[in-house]
């Protein structure tokens, strides 16, 4: 295996760029295991990437825990108006339980560029969603005895869109319950969490935050009216880009136009969506 091509791909994951250290750490570590993993706790449960030879459950992050500390102008969300997603922060009082994707031999470097493809998102204005960055951690596997090193998602606290816990719960829930982009609405990507995190059996420093969030969001978006129900529940159910694109150029037809305006928050305008839809892939 080259290690050129390795650090080449390594270099594109920001946090790592400019951590020669961490990057031949990670490469000895690859080297001699001949894998490479990823800790899976937010969409890459329901949603992974390419190439990974096995998947293993109930492993355990400690030290860390998470949380909806991003905003995201991308998937769930535009620059007009943000969605949330999840992040993990630095807590010594915390652990994060999630499942450990794992790549073998031939298939780490394209396992690697599949990781790296999926966590630099650019919008139709290159602009780069910045909200993260990466390390090498140690996670604890299910026996509690073993132990593997992984690379995951930590959030990048310089970035614009880090929100530094300035959100209250009802704040947060208010901001959920409204946003949507081009791979659907924000609270669609709540109830993925929930359902991955009942299929997983996670249980973690956050379930009993997320259990609150989630219903608070749920009864906000029964105090909406009924028209702006009636919108939120279609573009739940879109399942294909062309699905949304088209739900998004019916936004100007008369039955439309009436839910839009009548969102108790301005929300995304239908041109910006449709050009990030023509430029961005959906993940």
């Amino acid at each position: 295996m080259d290690d050129s091509i390795l650090d080449e791909n390594l270099k594109l994951l920001n946090g790592l760029h400019d951590n020669s250290i961490k990057r031949n750490e990670i490469i000895s570590y690859i080297k001699k295991k001949k894998k490479i993993s990823i800790f899976a706790y937010g969409s890459l449960l329901w949603n992974p990437i390419d190439y990974i030879n096995s998947r293993i459950s109930n492993c355990i992050l400690n030290n860390y825990n998470k949380g909806f500390f991003c905003e995201d102008f991308i998937y769930r969300g535009t620059t007009d108006f943000t969605g949330l997603t999840m992040g993990l922060i630095n807590d010594s009082n915390g652990f994060v339980n999630g499942v450990l994707l794992t790549s073998n031999n031939h298939n780490i470097i394209p396992f690697l560029k599949s990781f790296v493809k999926r966590e630099s998102p650019i919008d139709f204005k290159n602009n780069l969603l910045d909200i993260y960055q990466y390390d090498f951690v140690k996670i604890n596997l299910p026996d509690q005895i073993n132990c593997e090193y992984a690379l995951t998602c930590i959030v990048n606290q310089n970035s614009l869109f880090y929100l530094n816990n300035k959100l209250t719960l009802d704040e947060q829930a208010i901001k959920i319950g409204q946003a949507y982009g081009i791979n659907g609405t924000n609270f669609q990507y709540l109830d993925k969490l929930k359902n991955i995190y009942q299929q997983f059996l996670i249980q973690d420093s956050f379930s009993s935050h997320f259990n609150d969030l989630y219903n608070k969001v749920i009864s906000y978006r029964q105090s909406l009216t009924i028209h702006v129900q009636k919108w939120f529940t279609i573009y739940d159910e879109l399942q294909t880009l062309e699905q949304r694109k088209e739900a998004l150029n019916k936004q100007n037809s008369k039955d439309f136009q009436f839910i839009i305006e009548t969102l108790i928050t301005p929300s995304i305008c239908s041109e910006q969506l449709n050009k990030q839809i023509q430029q961005t892939t959906s993940i």
